[in-house]
């Protein structure tokens, strides 16, 4: 069976995102709505959340949920599941909703999404020159990629165990992975 792609103008997914109670992201005229996540996938965006701020309390750093839309260029909005601003958070278009200047960004792989995570957004957030750093995490195993910014590109370092340390040089600041899956239920 032909699945229809429906493609849209930035205008009528703004509109759409307006009324609507579901969110979606926007990529080239494609929409993708975020369903809804599973208890692994809600309670790793929350630890990792809670981890980071607790981390940057004494910075200029300001950690942000997923309700906020991050646009990366006129024909591109996200929602990362957790982005972080160091400095004075920059909105496009006098929208709130429209953040311009994440320093690092989070996404939880979920099967809908881990396709587009690990490969189409990493093109994407290289689109946005604040972004450092952008941190994927598996909810279905311990497993964490972190890529930070380079004059080459991309470098990417892998992450397995509970015992694994990431250093978030972007933020200054080091975060467990006990911390992030802590109380999660994975399968061994």
């Amino acid at each position: 069976m032909a699945v229809e792609i429906q493609q849209l103008t930035v205008e009528q997914y703004l509109a759409l995102e307006a009324e609507s109670e579901i969110r979606r992201e926007f990529i080239d005229g494609e929409i993708f709505p975020m369903t809804g996540g599973t208890g692994n996938h809600g309670a790793i965006i929350a630890y990792t959340i809670a981890a980071l701020v607790n981390l940057l309390e004494d910075t200029d750093c300001v950690v942000r949920a997923s309700t906020v839309r991050v646009k990366i260029d006129e024909f591109t909005y996200v929602y990362p599941d957790v982005s972080v601003v160091c400095g004075e958070s920059v909105y496009a278009d006098d929208d709130e909703n429209h953040l311009v200047n994440p320093t690092v960004v989070v996404e939880v792989t979920s099967p809908s999404s881990i396709e587009r995570d690990r490969v189409r957004k990493v093109e994407l957030y290289g689109d946005i020159p604040s972004v450092q750093g952008y941190l994927i995490l598996d909810q279905e195993r311990v497993f964490a990629q972190w890529r930070t910014r380079s004059e080459s590109g991309w470098h990417l370092r892998q992450f397995s165990d509970l015992t694994d340390e990431i250093e978030l040089e972007p933020l200054g600041c080091v975060l467990r992975l006990a911390d992030v899956y802590r109380s999660v239920k994975l399968d061994a």
